[in-house]
């Protein structure tokens, strides 16, 4: 999350701090990290930490901030297929390497009910909400469902994916899970 307001110096400091929390996170795990190895390792101080991230919970919205620009920026462009259902599947197929990549460490605390930033409508779910309308529009799709409603089964079904796959420690391939049950998910709308 670049703020205009920040120097150049400054917000490449709040991107390194930012890369490595995540990798100690990943490496470590969100309980095990703290904001003292978050610093040592950056090579800053705690106060340093704290002028740019309020709490180590703070670190999530860059995340968020960073898979919806991914999402509109990128996935909106490059999701390709003949027909909707395509889209839909390729945009799921971004949606599960986005997971992997994030990692299950890391994954295990974004999914957990206190996390409100499931229950927001961000810019992530609007690409897919354009995809189905789309498709709707087009007849490629027939659902009862609005576009909106469409997008929150689909996330629901890719979520319980992601859910289980962090439970099960990953003994799964999560991109082959998540297009299996898109398209289960398909054929009910």
């Amino acid at each position: 999350m670049n703020s205009p307001l920040l120097s150049k110096k400054a917000q490449k400091t709040r991107e390194h701090v930012l890369d490595v929390s995540l990798e100690l996170m990943k490496k470590n795990g969100y309980q095990n990290t703290t904001v003292r190895d978050i610093c040592s390792t950056a090579d800053i101080s705690v106060g340093t930490f704290y002028s740019y991230f309020p709490s180590k919970t703070d670190l999530f919205l860059d995340i968020y901030k960073k898979a919806d620009d991914y999402f509109s920026d990128t996935v909106a462009v490059k999701v390709s297929g003949s027909n909707a259902k395509e889209r839909i599947v390729d945009f799921f197929r971004c949606y599960a390497r986005l997971n992997v990549e994030t990692g299950i460490d890391l994954l295990r605390v974004l999914f957990n009910p206190e996390n409100l930033w499931f229950a927001k409508k961000r810019p992530m779910q609007k690409v897919l909400s354009d995809i189905i309308a789309a498709g709707i529009e087009s007849k490629e799709l027939a659902t009862v469902l609005s576009a909106d409603e469409a997008v929150d089964y689909l996330f629901t079904v890719a979520r319980g994916c992601c859910y289980s796959w962090c439970v099960l420690e990953g003994a799964y391939d999560l991109e082959d899970q998540i297009i299996k049950y898109t398209d289960l998910a398909l054929k009910a709308l």
